[in-house]
């Protein structure tokens, strides 16, 4: 990923003030014809027990970079995608700049898209 990655899923264990704390995520919808057919599989309810199960997908660097330096967004996730279609994806890799994961309410993946994806 060469950008940044924002997220309004506020529910999500990975969410730190719409910026994505994980090291890595992955975009699911194989051959979608639009981002609402998309998801974010790394999503997973904010909770105890979800946030001990994501534990080995922080970014801690990044956190620790984010927290010195709140004014830019420090966090740059790997983005690995199925979306085959979208022009962003570069060998199951997302290379846009700026990506936005949609999911405000969400409760589970399901409930999450790429905004981003383009045909």
């Amino acid at each position: 990923m060469r950008g940044t990655l924002s997220c309004t899923a506020i529910n999500c264990v990975n969410n730190m003030s719409g910026i994505c704390s994980a090291a890595a995520i992955n975009i699911l919808g194989s051959n979608v014809h639009s981002s609402a057919d998309t998801q974010c599989e790394t999503f997973a309810e904010k909770g105890l027990k979800n946030s001990i199960n994501n534990v080995l997908n922080m970014n801690v660097i990044g956190e620790i970079k984010q927290a010195f330096n709140g004014d830019k967004i420090q966090m740059s996730p790997r983005i690995e995608c199925e979306v085959k279609n979208c022009v962003h994806n570069e060998d199951d890799v997302c290379k846009a700049h700026n990506i936005m994961i949609y999911g405000r309410g969400a409760l589970k993946s399901e409930k999450t898209e790429c905004e981003t994806f383009k045909e």
